[in-house]
């Protein structure tokens, strides 16, 4: 299918809110709505055409983030319909970098949840035009004016009512336009649509000094200049228009979908930052310009492989363009283009600047790939801004169930962590752990069946180990002589050696101060070998030592039994013996926690943080009653932090956390790290 509109016939719209605000049923109820299909998709008996993947059904949420598209007033409206929980925060960022608007749902019988929040700031920050749907608007307890409140208190005066609903809750049963409200007004609106229109009229004057001086002069306004400067209004970002929709009565969809296709942003309104030979620049999107996409979702089908997902900012493709990666200069042909509808695959001719299509079998695309058409002339190519993802906090150590999936395992991890920014897997060259890290307990869990579903990997978790180090405070000399004799050529090495602490960083160094060939040269190499290894195995607890200086300044040798192999274990026990004389202490990773919380869960946040040995070093109360909390804290105490915050806050807490240095631990919490290595090494279990 070759295509039949232009840039300015597309509309690119994220849905993105919640857990559970609707954001899925609204989706497959505008597909049914403009005709896209001819039955409605249904979350709850598993026929959406959203939630594909088994264990999207199976847990009732949104997972992945899904492309769906339709026409409506002839527009070409692609919707990304993205996860709602914070789990699952990666996939919704990346919706929201392909896109130019997002309909940020808020189901009217739970208000203001915490995802809701970040949604809406991260929608800020890039700069897209923002509607907010209010959904569920037949549901119990629904107080609209209660929540309108609560939205323009949040989010700014810019939020208005465009449409007022008639009846709320289960009386819901139709919206009126703000702006062209009819004469009779229904007896059960919660708010008088005259209320509405001047609250909305005082936003859209706000953006337009003709119109305020107008509407200060008394004049009644146009409605069609109204609507015009609306319109204006929502692509600059001053106004946030709020709709009222229930997506089981089909209530607000129409009007919805006419919002969208008259007053949301183009893809030519929308201009990307890239750098073109260190120099940043300003990409302006042209159908007939330098093709420039930025792949924003990939997925390794099993029967399609690899399929990335392309946002086409200038340009266009066919079937047949030679592709550039820019990151690494690979180039490959698509061969097909498919747009989709779910699951389902939809193959087009050509694609131009505004689609988003996947390309199959480019195995090298990565997220924030940049894609090109190769052998562009000699200029350099624009190269797109990386998309922005959080850091993933919550780390398990993981293990196969059987020895004989050792070899895969970092396979299928690879997978996953390609589609996934979310995620990332590393072997602790420390610990010898192979560590996962995600979002929360529920991402390592749907990663976990995720290996077993389509890999067939069966995997052990478990809190990794803390990856401590070990170091000195004071000076210490040790004395020690190797000697062994069993028959035939003995062995022995006689080594005398200091110990002295260095600075924080400096790490290992190995000073020689042998004189009168005392030890002959040959033998020096060995002795610095001897106390390395010990650096490797640790001495107290097993963890690797640092930053020690070790001097070795006297020592004797016998001609026939000294060997490197003797000299080195007699170092390596003047090291244990020198190192536990020398006051030595275990270092812990301290990390840099940054809490948001609501301002009623400060005290309770404040004071769990003293029990973890936190230190509080700033905090900041934050638009939309919330409050930032930074700490340094141990990792130790903050490995299950992602669970508990959710236990205490009720889902409504999150956190950043980076690592900041290390500290010696107290000495309770040494001798406790001391006596499980000691357990450890004899083979006690621990209770």
């Amino acid at each position: 299918m070759t295509t039949t509109y232009h840039i300015t016939d597309i509309r690119n719209i994220a849905l993105a809110g919640h857990g559970a605000s609707g954001k899925t049923s609204l989706a497959d109820a505008l597909l049914y709505t403009a005709g896209a299909t001819d039955r409605r998709g249904s979350v709850d008996d598993g026929t959406s055409l959203s939630d594909v993947e088994d264990e999207e059904k199976r847990r009732h949420i949104t997972i992945d983030s899904h492309l769906l598209h339709l026409e409506w007033a002839n527009r070409q409206i692609h919707l990304i319909d993205t996860p709602g929980y914070p789990d699952f925060i990666g996939n919704a960022l990346s919706g929201l970098a392909a896109v130019e608007n997002v309909i940020t749902t808020i189901a009217a019988p739970a208000g203001i949840e915490v995802n809701t929040r970040r949604i809406f700031q991260e929608a800020a920050r890039l700069r897209l035009g923002r509607i907010i749907a209010l959904t569920k608007m037949d549901g119990d307890n629904v107080d609209f004016l209660d929540l309108l409140e609560q939205i323009r208190e949040n989010f700014g005066p810019g939020c208005v009512p465009f449409y007022v609903p008639i009846g709320q809750g289960p009386k819901f049963s139709g919206v009126i336009d703000a702006l062209n409200p009819p004469e009779d007004v229904p007896d059960d609106c919660p708010m008088h649509p005259a209320e509405a229109y001047q609250m909305v009229v005082e936003q859209i004057v706000e953006s337009d000094e003709d119109l305020m001086s107008r509407y200060l002069e008394g004049e009644t306004l146009p409605l069609r200049e109204l609507r015009e400067a609306a319109c204006r209004a929502i692509t600059n970002g001053q106004i946030v228009p709020i709709v009222c929709l229930s997506a089981r009565k089909d209530i607000g969809l129409k009007e919805l979908l006419n919002l969208l296709s008259e007053c949301s942003l183009t893809p030519a309104d929308s201009h990307r930052l890239g750098s073109r030979a260190d120099d940043e620049v300003e990409l302006e999107p042209h159908e007939d310009g330098e093709l420039i996409a930025q792949v924003f979702k990939t997925t390794n089908d099993l029967f399609m492989g690899k399929l990335s997902f392309l946002r086409i900012h200038s340009g266009r493709i066919a079937h047949d363009t030679l592709l550039s990666n820019l990151r690494t200069g690979k180039t490959s042909k698509p061969g097909h283009l498919y747009r989709l509808q779910g699951k389902n695959l939809e193959e087009v001719k050509e694609a131009i600047a505004g689609d988003i299509v996947a390309v199959p079998k480019f195995d090298d695309l990565h997220i924030s790939d940049t894609v090109s058409t190769a052998g562009n002339g000699s200029e350099p190519h624009l190269v797109l801004k990386p998309i922005k993802f959080p850091t993933p906090m919550v780390p398990r150590a993981v293990e196969p169930k059987t020895r004989e999936d050792e070899p895969r395992i970092s396979v299928g991890l690879t997978k996953i962590a390609d589609e996934d920014p979310t995620f990332t897997f590393r072997r602790d060259s420390q610990t010898h752990e192979l560590v996962i890290s995600g979002m929360s307990e529920l991402h390592l869990d749907v990663i976990q069946h995720r290996l077993k579903n389509r890999y067939k990997l069966d995997i052990n978790t478990h809190v990794p180990h803390v990856p401590y180090l070990e170091t000195i405070t004071g000076e210490a000399e040790a004395h020690y002589r190797h000697k062994k004799q069993t028959g035939g050529r003995g062995q022995f090495a006689d080594v005398q050696l200091r110990i002295r602490p260095r600075a924080r960083g400096e790490g290992f160094h190995f000073v020689d101060s042998i004189k009168g060939g005392v030890i002959p040269n040959q033998y020096i190499p060995a002795v610095e070998k001897g106390a390395r290894e010990q650096l490797e195995k640790g001495i107290i607890s097993g963890n690797p030592v640092v930053d020690v200086e070790v001097e070795v300044f006297f020592g004797s040798y016998h001609a026939v039994d000294s060997s490197e192999q003797a000299f080195k274990t007699a170092a390596a026990n003047a090291f244990r013996k020198a190192f536990h004389d020398a006051r030595p202490v275990l270092l812990e990773p301290i990390v840099t926690l940054d809490v948001v919380v609501p301002l009623n869960k400060f005290g309770d946040i404040t004071a769990d943080l003293a029990t973890r040995r936190g230190q509080i070093t700033g905090m900041e109360t934050m638009p939309g009653g919330v409050q930032s909390i930074q700490a340094s804290v141990p990792l130790s105490e903050v490995l299950r932090y992602a669970t508990d915050l959710k236990s205490m806050t009720g889902g409504q807490g999150s956190f950043t956390m980076e690592f900041r240095s290390y500290e010696p631990v107290p000495p309770n919490v040494q001798q406790n790290v001391m006596d499980k290595w000691a357990k450890s090494r004899a083979g006690i279990e621990e209770d």
